[in-house]
């Protein structure tokens, strides 16, 4: 008997916890993809357009409250420091308020800011300060060690040294990031990383007419002339000082040597170097890491399944036509400009010029190749 009763508990130990699976297995319902907004994942500055069209219609109709958070109105001169806070907020360090500010602000020291802030003219945050959300009408300036939560926006936004913006930092003209700051996504029609100087003039490049054009490929890579592509099984590597008109397909590693131009997309099953100073006129997809050399220019987008490290003084997109850096982990070196949107789905992260040349890197993780142009 009580070998029986011991062996039903054990038996209903085992099954009632697969009971919701057998149930959803028998009569499915969960069968409806989760909803994504369209609209956040494919246009980076949404949410502060959201905030910014929600505030306005919280203060038109006269509403003291916006998604939980008490609105504070406040008229001030550019640059004001004289916010009036609570003694319960200066004790503890916290201010839980949405702050609408008509003018421009400079946000207090100790003070950390877990609701939004809005500035119609510019907002200065102060140095090592943690903030929710930021919105400016102007400029927004992030000092250095600012932790941004969720979202910061403005005409322009300046990311200060070790800064940590955890969430998305987007503008309508220009986002300038300095050195040793963590972020997941920027966003702007120029996005500007520089060093400790403000700049970094990176490589000059090649012209063409000094490069050899490659009229034939080696033995291994399949050339379709019909729509240009060279295909290669093994991996391949392309000499320095090589141009082409072609897309480049490699199921393995694919390496150019420095100062190549092609004008072409480059695809690699696994990673994927360019070495400085060279030209892509398309776009560059590996399934491995990404290098870029520095100085390099390419016209197309930058995607990687593992991994981004760009060189300094780079150029990635153009005016005219924006482009996307994305990766789980990205690494960009100063002088490097990216029109477009950069996410790093894990880490991003700035680095000092001296140590980001990454030819030697991806030299030494790359396997043996099998042709070479």
């Amino acid at each position: 008997m009580m070998l029986a009763v011991l062996l039903l508990l054990t038996v209903s130990v085992l099954v009632v916890p697969l009971l919701p699976a057998l149930r959803e297995w028998r009569r499915p319902r969960d069968v409806v993809p989760l909803p994504i907004d369209e609209a956040d994942a494919l246009d980076p500055p949404h949410l502060a357009h959201s905030f910014s069209a929600l505030l306005a219609d919280a203060v038109g109709t006269g509403a003291t409250h916006l998604g939980g958070s008490s609105i504070t109105y406040l008229v001030l001169g550019e640059g004001s420091v004289g916010l009036p806070l609570r003694p319960a907020e200066i004790q503890s360090g916290r201010s839980d308020r949405l702050w609408h500010i008509d003018g421009g602000v400079q946000l207090p020291e100790n003070i950390h800011f877990y609701a939004e802030v809005s500035a119609s003219g510019g907002l200065r945050t102060a140095a090592d300060g943690v903030y929710r959300a930021l919105w400016a009408g102007a400029t927004a300036t992030l000092e250095p060690g600012t932790t941004v939560l969720r979202w910061a926006h403005g005409q322009e936004v300046h990311i200060g040294n070790g800064c940590h913006a955890t969430g998305r930092v987007t503008a309508e003209k220009t986002v300038t990031v300095a050195q040793g700051v963590d972020f997941m996504l920027l966003h702007a029609p120029q996005v500007l990383f520089v060093g400790h100087d403000g700049r970094f003039p990176g490589r000059p490049q090649v012209g063409a007419a000094l490069c050899l054009a490659i009229t034939e490929w080696p033995t291994g890579v399949v050339w379709d002339g019909l729509v240009r592509r060279a295909f290669a099984r093994l991996a391949l590597r392309v000499d320095a000082y090589r141009s082409w008109r072609a897309d480049i397909v490699c199921l393995a590693d694919l390496v150019l040597g420095e100062y190549c131009q092609a004008t072409g997309s480059l695809k690699a099953r696994g990673a994927l170097h360019v070495g400085a100073g060279s030209h892509i006129s398309g776009s560059v997809v590996a399934g491995g890491a990404i290098h870029l050399g520095a100085g390099c220019n390419v016209h197309g987008s930058l995607v990687s399944e593992t991994a981004i490290v760009v060189g300094p003084g780079c150029t990635i997109g153009t005016p005219h036509q924006s482009a996307t850096v994305a990766a789980p982990w990205v690494r960009i070196s100063a002088g490097t400009t990216v029109y477009g949107t950069i996410w790093a789905e894990e880490k991003g992260e700035t680095t000092q010029p001296a140590g980001a040349d990454a030819d030697g890197i991806a030299r030494a993780d790359l396997s043996t190749y099998g042709a070479v142009v």
